[in-house]
């Protein structure tokens, strides 16, 4: 009879699990309760409520669920969103810790937030209810710009040797490149491309094959030449695109990257050398490509519009 009992729990441990890693097919990245699609930029939960021993009558009872069922699928959705990873070397939890402010706005944004599409109704009383929080919305902006100037520059960077960690160095040498007299900001030098696509092509984004580097998604991801020099991060697009879109989209399957709204038409499609930084949310392409990359970012704007997609294993 024990036995018959463990493996019923079992069974119902294991369908509980692959259901709450199934919410949408969509998702990227699945937590126990949640998942996250950052295609769209949202973290989905489903959650459970049982109405009030104190709910006497049908109305009470179907409010006292919902009521749960809401607090399940925020708290659900809180857990999923600390873990995320806003650069290489900060989480939203680390944030969160850090600062009371962020903690509060993120808590009190999602105490607001209200159920998408119709409840689920059981025989017991029990209701299930699908909530979203869009990512640009739930986590402060200011969290995407940590030690970014307000400028669109080329922050000096340096890879350790022996190590993929990119760092600024403590020095502020100036970087190669032109100077903007009027901002006075730097652009970085337009070199010859050397690379296998045409520089004379326009583009409507670029697709960055990522897959076998072990790449995990992010908030305000950064790509690096071989050399550690910036040649994308949050210091390069405006501020409208990134609030409303994001740094980057992520997909597993670089067919439907080709055709996602956020690139579609003719995409630009590089490949990633490795993953970098402490989260490995960073990425490394090959000089070559960083050299045409600049050249065509230099007369066209995708870049600077945030059309970028990631395509993870």
């Amino acid at each position: 009879m024990k036995r018959i009992l463990l493996g019923i729990c079992g069974l119902l441990l294991f369908f509980g699990n692959v259901s709450a890693q199934n919410i949408d097919d969509r998702c990227i990245q699945n937590g126990p309760s949640a998942c996250i699609d950052w295609d769209r930029g949202v973290v989905i939960s489903e959650g459970l409520g049982v109405p009030a021993k104190f709910a006497n009558n049908p109305a009470l009872q179907n409010a006292s669920a919902q009521r749960a069922a809401r607090l399940d699928a925020a708290r659900n959705i809180l857990e999923m969103i600390k873990g995320i990873n806003i650069s290489s070397v900060t989480t939203v939890k680390e944030a969160m810790v850090a600062n009371d402010t962020i903690r509060t706005r993120i808590q009190g944004y999602l105490h607001g937030l209200r159920p998408v599409g119709e409840p689920r109704y059981f025989s017991d009383g029990t209701i299930k209810l699908r909530m979203e929080a869009r990512l640009q919305r739930t986590i402060p902006e200011e969290l995407l710009y940590l030690n970014q100037s307000k400028e669109i520059v080329q922050p000096p960077v340096e890879i350790h040797a022996g190590s993929d960690r990119i760092s600024s160095p403590n020095t502020d040498p100036q970087p190669t490149g032109s100077q903007n007299t009027a901002s006075g900001a730097t652009s970085p030098t337009i070199l010859p491309a050397q690379s296998g696509f045409n520089v004379n092509q326009v583009y409507t984004g670029m697709i960055i094959d990522a897959r076998n580097t072990g790449i995990q998604p992010a908030m305000s991801p950064k790509v690096f030449d071989e050399e550690g020099n910036e040649i994308y991060g949050s210091a390069y697009v405006d501020r409208e695109f990134v609030v409303k879109h994001g740094m980057a989209g992520y997909l597993k399957d670089i067919e439907k990257a080709k055709t996602n709204d956020r690139v579609k038409g003719t995409p630009l499609v590089i490949k990633a050398l490795k993953s970098a930084g402490k989260n490995k949310t960073d990425l490394v392409v090959n000089n070559n490509d960083a050299k045409a990359l600049r050249q065509v970012a230099a007369t066209q704007s995708f870049l600077r519009e945030a059309r970028v997609v990631i395509v993870l294993d």
